[in-house]
C-alpha cells in the first residue's frame, strides 16, 4: 500500500473530505488498544504514514455540521521533556493527564478549533511542510469526545513516529552525544521564544494566576539580586519577560522588571507600587490604579 492510500476510505477508496462517503460514522479511523492506551488509525492526506515528519495538522469532521472542519496541530519533540521541573505546583493540577515527566508529543489547541474549510488546511500543510492527517468524525460536537480524539491522535501519531525510528531521545542522551561535537554559536535572534516551555504554560493560566506567578517570580528575582546570584536573577528575569507577553501592556511589566533589578530602597518601593497597580487593573479598580500611577510618578521625580 502506497503512502497516499492511507488517506482513503477503506470502503469507497475516496478521501474523507471528498464528499463521496456513504456514511462518515462507519468509515472513520478504527480504534485499537496498544500498550494500555487507545490507538487510532490515522489517514494521511499529505505526508507518509511510514515516515511522519513529526509535525502535523490533524482535522476532524462532525456529521451534524457538514460544512465545518475542526483542526489541531500535533508536534513530536526530538528531545523528551520533563515538565515537572518547570510547572508551578498550583498549575500542575490544571493540566489533567498530560505526562509531565515524559512529554514527547502534544497537540495545540487541546480541543480542535473550527477552520475555514479543508482547503485552508491543505494550503497550510503545503506551505509549512506539515503532514495533513484525518483524525475521524463524530455525530455531533462533543467537547469531551473532541479532547479525547485529539489525545488519541497524538498517541497514534507519536507511535508512528517512533515506529519510523524517529523517537525522541532523552535529554541526557542528547547531551552525551553532542558533548564531543564542536560547538556552533547561534545568534540569540534565531532562538524563537514561541518554543519556550513557559510560554506554553503561561497561555493556560487565568489572569489572576499570571499575576500570582508574577509576584512569586518577583520575590525570586529580588532574593537573587540582593544575594548577588546573577544566574538566578537572569533566570527569573527571563521568566518574567515571558510572562509579560501574556499580560496587557498597560500593566507595564517591563517597567516593573527594570526597578525590581535595582537594590535601592526607592526601587523596592516602586516595584511594590507597580505590582499593586497590576492587581488593581486586573480587578477593574481604575481609580485606585490611577492613584498608584501618580505615586509612581512622584517617586520617580524625587
Amino acid at each position: 500500500m502506497g503512502s497516499s492510500d492511507y488517506g482513503r476510505c477503506y470502503n469507497c477508496g475516496k478521501l474523507p473530505h471528498s464528499g463521496g462517503h456513504e456514511s462518515f460514522d462507519t468509515i472513520g479511523p478504527s480504534m485499537g488498544f496498544r500498550n494500555g492506551g487507545v490507538v487510532m488509525d490515522l489517514y494521511f492526506d499529505r505526508g507518509d504514514h511510514g515516515s511522519p515528519s513529526g509535525h502535523a495538522l490533524v482535522y476532524f469532521k462532525v456529521d451534524t455540521e457538514p460544512d465545518k472542519v475542526y483542526a489541531s496541530y500535533i508536534v513530536t519533540l526530538p528531545i523528551k521533556a520533563d515538565l515537572t521541573k518547570y510547572v508551578p505546583p498550583f498549575l500542575a493540577s490544571h493540566l489533567g493527564a498530560l505526562p509531565l515527566n515524559d512529554l514527547s508529543a502534544f497537540a495545540m489547541p487541546p480541543v480542535p478549533e473550527p477552520v475555514d474549510g479543508y482547503e485552508v488546511l491543505e494550503r497550510l500543510s503545503q506551505q509549512r511542510g506539515d503532514d495533513l492527517v484525518y483524525g475521524g468524525n463524530m455525530f455531533s460536537f462533543d467537547l469531551p469526545r473532541m479532547m479525547e480524539s485529539v489525545s488519541e491522535a497524538v498517541n497514534s501519531y507519536g507511535e508512528l513516529y517512533v515506529a519510523a525510528g524517529k523517537s525522541a531521545a532523552p535529554a541526557g542522551e542528547v547531551a552525551a552525544l553532542t558533548e564531543d561535537q564542536p560547538s556552533l554559536e547561534e545568534p540569540e535572534e534565531l532562538l524563537d521564544a514561541s518554543f519556550n516551555v513557559n510560554d506554553v504554560l503561561f497561555s493556560f493560566m487565568s489572569e489572576g494566576d499570571k499575576l500570582s506567578e508574577l509576584a512569586r517570580l518577583l520575590g525570586q528575582l529580588r532574593f537573587a539580586v540582593e544575594g548577588s546570584d546573577r544566574a538566578a536573577a537572569d533566570e527569573a528575569g527571563e521568566d518574567i519577560r515571558a510572562l509579560a507577553r501574556h499580560l496587557p501592556e498597560e500593566f507595564q511589566v517591563s517597567n516593573l522588571l527594570a526597578v525590581a533589578q535595582d537594590t535601592s530602597e526607592r526601587s523596592s518601593q516602586l516595584a511594590k507600587l507597580y505590582l499593586d497597580r497590576c492587581f488593581r487593573l486586573s480587578a477593574g479598580d481604575t481609580g485606585q490604579a490611577a492613584e498608584l500611577e501618580a505615586q509612581i510618578r512622584r517617586l520617580q521625580g524625587e
